[in-house]
């Protein structure tokens, strides 16, 4: 879902990255510590185009909601550690 077409439209550049494999990343997501707001905003982006994304993905709303929220929970721990996220 994350390197749909519906999320790169959007402008979406940290969660399709899960979808582009290379030697280096291994299909893994790492945002470090200084990009963790630019990541944040990313998300409240796609949560307040959902019902695009859910038309253009095929997933529930509630779901993408849920994942969208699981990983701006992440965001919020990690800045309160001085953290990154990595997504596998």
């Amino acid at each position: 879902m994350w390197g749909s077409a519906a999320v790169r439209r959007l402008g979406a550049t940290f969660l399709p990255q899960l979808a582009d494999i290379t030697d280096e990343n291994r299909g893994n997501l790492q945002v470090p510590p200084g990009q963790l707001d630019a990541f944040e905003q990313e998300c409240v982006l796609l949560a307040e185009n959902v019902e695009q994304l859910a038309a253009g993905t095929g997933y529930d709303a509630d779901r993408i909601l849920h994942y969208l929220a699981n990983v701006r929970d992440a965001v919020e721990r990690a800045k309160a550690v001085h953290g990154g996220v990595i997504i596998w």
